[in-house]
């Protein structure tokens, strides 16, 4: 083999080395200790590259080659270098469990190798000895003190091996100063892993007699030395040398050198170094990426089998990012990884499976087939199981093979995966006892203090106010209750970009929601990016798409989040098509979502369309949806919607909280009524809103007890925050006795005080009847003057029409401290149409015999018309007809009176269509 040539350092002998070292012990004068690890500079030889290393047997080729081998005479055609780094690798793999084999093909090669000395044997033999920690065994041989008395003759190699087990203390008694001496004679007679390692003690500041070489020095001949020969076994050595400089543990991290030293050994011929330098190209660190020698030498180390280069290449033609996209080319790789038993084939697959949709029977069979075969592996992951279970229960519902989905998520939760424990402590607490709903309790506590767990919380807050057997427990749930989260959502009512700066760090936890599965959080973000940013409207849709696609529903709310928010019907109907695709692929979140845009248009062909959606999507359906149908059948003339009786089997079968609460009301017998009602009550969400809906239904069907408990959970949730106590408020109201609206208006009052501005709405509501037993004029004074000073322009007229209605003692009294015309004429100057129309309005109305407030309220009108306020078209139609502050122009009148119509003004358009037809 020709000796490599190192640049900057002239080529040697080992025992021109060994020379060499003695020398530089004597003449070196650095420091012995070092406060930092030495920068080294020690690149790779220059040279032609050929591919010198052997080609890897797989360890499954290694392993059944030896498994097969007769133990009579060693392997025909075999190198003995060859052999022994097969020997070498089995030892490495299991020594006990190859160890006669091992030891057999030693002794063998002792006999038939005249050129494998005793010493050769020896070191090889007590190395396996040490590895499988047959201690008691080897001293029983005699082979280390045997090995000991070879001294002198011994080569560098085999006294560093005995430095290293009287360091360790194995095979022999530790003995620190024997050890450091065996290192000391191992590097001065050029052995590099001893030089190394004196290196590494020198480099941290330790002193070691006898050895006073630079560590910076001492690193480059150690690496020098142990480079070596261009032989097939170099890659090995040079891989060592590269995670030196990768690590920075023992001299100085170098990401560019580890980069290029383990390029020189791809170069070679290796293939696990072809994945170390793909490796580095794909993160950048610390070198200048390259996508050309990425994707070479990426490819080399495919082509090789090695496993994370097979996955990196088939997130490449998932993401699309350097090759073309192709999904069936990494689903090809994935699924050929699994074959070979890989479980990161399975867990890709199942991911890209998943990504891509379930659209089909086959993608549904596929995605469990390969889940079933993941938890079948071993250390199989926790989640696997946790995906199983729910996929049954998915496809089962939750009332049917409940044992299996219950064993799946036990051994989800064995396995340390939080989803699967969330699914147990969800088990416990709707089939178990007192002793399990504690196991629950201690499960879900675990979560939230460990894991900080999405939904453990909620889960917590059943447990001890919704389930508690003996009634809230409040003081329990104080414990807690501060770290349960905000409706988010409900912060960015009327939003605006001034608000949401203001609470940026509201807004990034509904995002952080959003992407941990919460879709009505995912709607909630849509909806406020689309009302700030109107035309960003599709970016923002498909960013988010992609964001929570893996998430049931995740789309479908993204897209009815930013539907709810768009300004143009043109956009509405874009997010329509949209969700339609959705639905026609079986998505039941876009199914229920079109089924109430379809109920909102009010003609009998969309409510026909709804009741299509709501029935094709089964008892999967979304209850809310049920109930909105049952309300717009009413509001149709229909009377109450009657769903057939398979979609009532269906409800028993997989139908939510709501959905079992609307069959419990539809079915005519007791049995079937208690039926759908206890398995709604065991799985009803622990919020206000659904305990809102228990009370309700529990009032029509004449349990006002359950009512009564419903409404003291609710209590117990609720009594801090201002929406909480509003939507107490509309529960109270519903029930409709006197104590329950004294109640309502209590807590909307409360609300109120604490700046939660919905509340004066619904006391405005309150005020709107004077005979009320709860008016209060000077309240409902105080209340509109309030609201009237806070009012942002687009409030001014909705707040300033509830002052119309309002009794004339009240009108009086708040038009003695507070000036409309001035408060319609700041808003209309920050661009307000309708403060706009307002103002001139009132200049008219307010002694307009003056010319210029005729004409200041004409332009006025004008400008909230080009503004694009219909009424105000209108009425500039009309000043133009009669020369009211304005010019007589019967074709402006006309123009206006048209651009009315086309608005959507009533007035107008009878009225243009009188003068056409005249």
């Amino acid at each position: 083999m020709r000796p490599l040539r190192i640049p900057g350092l002239r080529s040697c002998g080992s025992g021109r080395v060994r020379s060499f070292l003695l020398t530089v012990a004597v003449l070196a004068a650095a420091p012995a200790a070092m406060a930092q690890q030495p920068v080294i500079d020690f690149r790779p030889p220059d040279i032609e590259a050929a591919k010198v290393c052997a080609d890897r047997k797989s360890n499954d080729a290694l392993e059944l080659q030896w498994a097969n081998w007769d133990g009579g005479q060693l392997p025909s055609g075999v190198e003995y270098r060859d052999l022994d780094r097969e020997l070498m690798r089995l030892r490495n793999l299991d020594a006990n469990k190859y160890f006669d084999t091992v030891k057999s093909a030693y002794d063998l090669r002792r006999q038939e190798d005249p050129y494998y000395s005793r010493a050769a044997y020896l070191l090889d033999v007590v190395a396996l000895y040490v590895e499988a920690e047959r201690f008691d065994e080897l001293k029983a041989t005699g082979f280390v003190t045997e090995l000991e008395t070879i001294g002198p003759s011994a080569t560098p190699g085999t006294i560093n091996f005995l430095a290293d087990l009287y360091l360790e203390g194995r095979a022999v008694p530790q003995d620190i100063d024997r050890g450091i001496q065996r290192k000391l004679q191992a590097a001065y007679n050029g052995d590099p892993d001893a030089v190394l390692y004196l290196a590494e003690k020198t480099s941290k500041g330790e002193a070691v007699p006898g050895w006073e070489m630079d560590p910076q020095l001492a690193f480059t001949l150690g690496f020098s030395s142990l480079l070596g020969n261009l032989d097939n076994a170099i890659c090995g050595r040079v891989r060592r040398i590269a995670r030196a400089f990768e690590s920075g543990e023992v001299i100085a991290q170098d990401h560019a050198l580890a980069e290029a030293w383990y390029r020189f050994a791809a170069d070679l011929g290796d293939d696990q170094s072809a994945w170390q330098t793909a490796r580095y190209h794909l993160s950048g660190e610390g070198i200048e990426k390259d996508n050309t020698t990425l994707l070479r030498y990426l490819q080399q180390a495919f082509d090789a089998d090695i496993v994370p280069a097979k996955v990196q290449m088939a997130k490449l033609y998932e993401e699309g990012d350097l090759v073309p996209p192709d999904l069936g080319r990494a689903m090809a790789i994935y699924e050929e990884l699994a074959a070979e038993g890989e479980p990161v084939g399975y867990e890709r697959a199942i991911q890209l499976l998943a990504r891509r949709g379930l659209d089909t029977p086959q993608d549904r069979q596929k995605y469990e087939d390969m889940l079933e075969a993941l938890t079948k592996l071993p250390d199989a992951p926790g989640w696997a199981f946790s995906r199983l279970g729910a996929l049954t229960q998915e496809e089962n519902g939750l009332w049917s093979d409940q044992e299996a989905s219950r064993k799946l998520f036990e051994a989800a939760a064995e396995r340390g995966d939080g989803e699967g424990k969330l699914h147990l402590a969800r088990l416990y607490l709707r089939d178990g006892d007192a002793q399990d709903r504690l196991k629950a309790i201690a499960i879900l506590e675990d979560l939230i203090s460990t894991e900080a767990k999405a939904g453990a919380i909620d889960a917590l807050r059943n447990a001890l106010l919704c389930k508690a057997p003996d009634g809230p427990q409040i003081a329990e749930w104080a414990r807690w209750k501060s770290l349960e989260g905000e409706d988010w959502w409900r912060l960015f009512e009327d939003v605006t970009e001034a608000q949401l700066t203001d609470k940026a760090d509201a807004f990034a936890d509904l995002q952080a929601s959003a992407i941990a599965g919460s879709m009505k959080d995912a709607g909630g973000v849509a909806a406020i990016l689309t009302e700030l940013e109107p035309a960003r409207v599709d970016e923002i849709i498909e960013h988010w798409r992609a964001l929570v696609r893996d998430h049931d529903g995740g789309e479908a709310s993204v897209l009815e989040g930013a539907y709810n928010a768009v300004d143009t019907d043109a956009r509405r109907e874009k997010i329509r098509s949209a969700l339609q695709q959705l639905a026609d692929d079986g998505d039941i979140a876009a199914m229920a979502a079109l089924a109430e845009i379809y109920m909102s248009e009010g003609d009998a062909a969309s409510l026909e369309k709804a009741t299509e959606l709501v029935e094709g999507a089964g008892g999967r359906m979304k209850g809310s949806a049920l109930w909105h149908l049952d309300d717009a059948y009413r509001e149709a003339g229909k009377g109450r919607y009657q769903p057939p009786e398979a979609l009532m089997n269906d409800i028993a079968a997989f139908g939510d909280f709501e959905a079992l609460l609307f069959a419990a009301d539809r079915v005519t017998s007791d049995d079937r009524r208690d039926f759908y009602y206890g398995r709604a009550e065991l799985i009803m969400p622990c919020d206000i809103d659904a305990l809102g809906v228990k009370a309700g239904y529990a009032l029509d069907a004449g349990r006002p007890d359950t009512a009564d408990e419903a409404l003291a959970v609710a209590l117990a949730l609720s009594p801090e925050e201002g929406w909480q106590q509003v939507k107490l408020g509309d529960i109270y109201l519903t029930l409709g006795s006197i104590a329950d609206r004294e109640a309502a208006f209590k807590l909307y009052t409360e609300a109120y005080e604490q700046g939660y501005r919905p509340a004066a709405w619904r006391l405005l509501d309150w005020y709107s009847d004077p005979g009320s037993r709860f008016y209060q004029e000077d309240d409902h004074v105080k209340l509109l003057t309030e609201l009237l000073n806070s009012a942002e322009p687009d409030e001014l007229y909705s707040i300033a029409s509830r002052l119309k209605k309002a009794p004339d003692s009240v009108r009086t009294k708040i038009s003695q401290v507070f000036d409309m015309q001035d408060a319609y004429r700041q808003a209309a100057g920050t661009g307000n149409p309708v403060a706009m129309r307002e103002l001139a309005k009132l200049l008219r109305s307010g002694g307009g015999s003056v010319e210029s407030e005729k004409s200041e309220a004409s332009g006025w009108l004008e400008k909230a018309a080009k503004a694009g306020d219909a009424e105000a078209m209108l009425m500039l139609a009309q000043a133009y007809a009669f020369g009211v502050g304005v010019e007589h122009s019967a074709d402006k009148a006309k123009e206006w009176l048209k651009a009315a119509a086309d608005a959507g003004d009533e007035t107008a358009a009878n009225l243009f269509s009188g003068l056409e037809t005249n």
